[in-house]
């Protein structure tokens, strides 16, 4: 069974004893978006992260009192396990540090996730294919060359999940992608709080009047008008446009 979006206290209080006792004996994946920092973002980029994390940590707690405590963590993107992982995600994202520094503490463990050999060779393989490649023939064999490292990615992520999970115990996978796939099995609880949409409405949003504002530059740059000068705001929009996260 998947839960499409998290299932609030008063829904879960109202589950049926058998359906609870079922949930409590499973094996579940409590999936958060890995939603990342973004230095240099525009003002109101932090507030809107840090929220977004404070929702999750407070969703996962009540989830945590109904249907099971973390025993696993699982991330994407991050190599290794143990005290070496949690050094990565403190280095990497605070917001998530926090949520499983809480859970390790608790007698969660971290466990590896990534096999470093394929995640690299994801990572170059899709650096290659946005170089703006002359000849397809080079093209199509890159293309190639990551669908497979992707695949075998993909088959490696969900051995480690299926294996990695006992009986009864709940993971905590962060992850880019809420579609990802989960073993049979597997109970999926999708931690999605209000929070995230609101977050993703303002990346839109300022993305659209940065670039509303850079087509107003061009055309008056046509025109051979004399440019106005930008406010303090814009400003700091149009220099920390490139620094913008857009969820996934």
């Amino acid at each position: 069974m998947t839960w499409g979006t998290f299932m609030g206290a008063e829904e879960i209080g109202s589950i049926g004893k058998a359906t609870a006792g079922d949930i409590l004996t499973s094996r579940k994946i409590y999936l958060v978006t890995m939603v990342q920092p973004s230095p240099g973002a525009p003002d109101g980029f932090e507030q809107r992260y840090n929220a977004y994390w404070s929702a999750v940590e407070e969703q996962i707690s009540k989830i945590e009192a109904t249907a099971g405590t973390v025993n696993r963590i699982f991330a994407e993107g991050i190599i290794g396990r143990g005290d070496d992982a949690m050094l990565m995600v403190q280095q990497s994202n605070p917001g998530a540090h926090s949520l499983v520094r809480q859970r390790v503490s608790a007698g969660a463990v971290f466990e590896e996730f990534e096999d470093t050999d394929l995640f690299g060779q994801v990572i170059d393989w899709g650096r290659c294919l946005q170089v703006g490649l002359i000849n397809q023939t080079v093209a199509d064999e890159i293309q190639t060359k990551y669908t497979e490292a992707s695949e075998k990615r993909v088959k490696h992520l969900l051995k480690q999940l299926d294996e990695g999970i006992l009986e009864s115990e709940a993971g905590l996978l962060l992850s880019g992608d809420p579609s990802i796939t989960i073993p049979d099995g597997v109970e999926k609880f999708l931690i999605s709080p209000p929070e995230l949409d609101e977050l993703q409405r303002w990346v839109q949003q300022t993305n659209e009047a940065i670039r509303e504002q850079m087509a107003e530059e061009q055309e008056r740059a046509r025109s051979g008008a004399t440019p106005t000068a930008p406010s303090k705001d814009e400003q700091a929009e149009g220099d920390s446009k490139s620094q913008l996260w857009t969820p996934g």
